[in-house]
């Protein structure tokens, strides 16, 4: 290791003149060429000093002791400056406003009850202790987990932070702890809140088939609807979506020649689909207008969040593959699809039980309905047929699963039509 101090010098009319402050010049082993650094002082010996302490500090630093100077900045710097930065580089990145929005709300209310100021006050005994007192639904407090775990991981990789101190905090168990219960809709339900719903029945269709949130449903575009060829669809872009991914949601007759009414060949590409979507109050309106219980003896809601659960339960009850509905669903694992969005009340159960073989003497103990269909795995029996025309009788489809898209449309080429009157995609 070598290091002095010294004096910059310069000419100046002839003489030579030295810096008023020293400097220290310093190369470390392993470093290719030496170093300067301003020592700010007039008296040499402090500047030997300072010098000293700074080759002191980069040789702790390259054995692995001591805490890095870039880690001392961010520690003095407030958790709440940090935030800034971390809701700002979220911003650059596209994410979605309510997002960001969200983290902020969250992030400045854990700050605030949690009295983190500084980087090293978080810890994970102040989030459990913040977190015992709290009468919020499981799900919510897991929220705030994750946007305070968002926000350390962020700093990790931004070099702010060593470590992410709250990755000892487990998650609570929301299964049976859920806040709202949500239920699906009956076919009778449907029928009749589509029949009270007037100029938002387009919306509620919309939202029964495709499952979009009411954000999306909000964003919705023309130019993203492709209603005239043999087979309608709607182009979801990514920066609409809630995971932010872009997604293509096929659509059945009933739904096409609905949206039809608003989307001409001519519209507006930019222009909204929907004028506006119903809010709650309106939408409890139309429940009862419906003869539909908000909230049923369970407890369990019909709000308008309902209408996807109702999807994902159609899903189930028309056969279609768990792997195919969670990507109808735009679902990031089948848990959420299977458990918390289907409905079990409405499976066919009962139908399920009469299908098994009996084994009494005398009895046929072959399983003789059983046919197969969609891999394998759909089942086809007299209680499925029932159930089927169950769906033609509650939803004029012309005799197709209400939730089903055309079949057949995989690896071949689609005539799609759109407003625009661009050229047709292949898919």
């Amino acid at each position: 290791m070598q290091s002095h101090v010294f004096k910059h010098k310069r000419r100046v009319n002839g003489r030579i003149v030295a810096s008023r402050c020293w400097y220290g010049r310093y190369k470390l082993p392993g470093d290719l060429c030496a170093k300067t650094v301003p020592l700010e002082t007039t008296d040499k010996d402090v500047a030997r000093g300072r010098l000293l302490k700074i080759v002191g500090r980069l040789e702790r630093e390259a054995a692995g002791v001591g805490v890095p100077e870039h880690l001392r900045e961010a520690a003095q710097k407030s958790l709440a400056a940090h935030m800034e930065d971390f809701l700002a580089d979220l911003r650059a990145s596209g994410r979605a406003e309510m997002y960001q929005a969200n983290l902020r709300c969250r992030l400045t209310k854990l700050l605030k009850d949690c009295g983190w100021q500084y980087p090293k006050d978080v810890n994970a005994d102040s989030f459990m202790a913040w977190r015992s007192g709290q009468s919020l639904a499981a799900k919510t407090l897991n929220d705030y987990l994750d946007a305070a775990n968002g926000l350390m991981k962020w700093m990790q990789r931004a070099a702010r932070l060593e470590g992410n101190p709250l990755k000892t905090v487990g998650k609570g168990k929301t299964a049976g702890r859920e806040a709202v219960q949500r239920r699906a809709l009956t076919d009778d339900e449907v029928r009749r809140l589509l029949e009270v719903g007037g100029s938002r029945k387009a919306v509620y269709l919309t939202a029964l088939n495709s499952g979009l949130r009411r954000a999306e449903l909000a964003a919705l575009q023309k130019g993203d609807c492709f209603l005239y060829g043999d087979n309608a669809y709607l182009k979801v872009r990514a920066s609409t979506t809630k995971n932010n991914k872009a997604a293509t949601i096929w659509l059945n007759d009933e739904v096409a020649a609905e949206l039809k009414k608003l989307v001409k060949p001519s519209a507006d590409l930019n222009e909204s689909v929907f004028e506006r979507i119903p809010d709650m109050d309106q939408f409890r309106k139309d429940l009862a207008a419906a003869g539909i219980r908000y909230v049923d003896e369970q407890g369990r809601r019909a709000d308008f969040h309902a209408l996807r659960h109702t999807l994902a339960t159609n899903l189930a009850r028309c056969g279609v593959l768990p792997r195919v509905a969670m990507e109808f669903m735009r679902h990031s694992e089948m848990r959420l699809t299977n458990k918390t969005y289907t409905d079990v009340a409405h499976l066919p159960l009962a139908e399920a039980a009469e299908m098994l073989p009996q084994f009494s003497k005398g009895k046929d103990t072959q399983i003789s309905t059983h046919v197969s269909g969609a891999a394998g795995h759909k089942l086809a029996g007299a209680g499925v047929s029932e159930i089927r025309a169950g769906h033609e009788e509650g939803i004029d489809n012309k005799g197709e699963c209400p939730v089903l898209s055309p079949a057949g449309t995989e690896g071949r080429e689609l005539e799609l039509a759109h407003p625009s009157g661009v050229e047709p995609e292949t898919f």
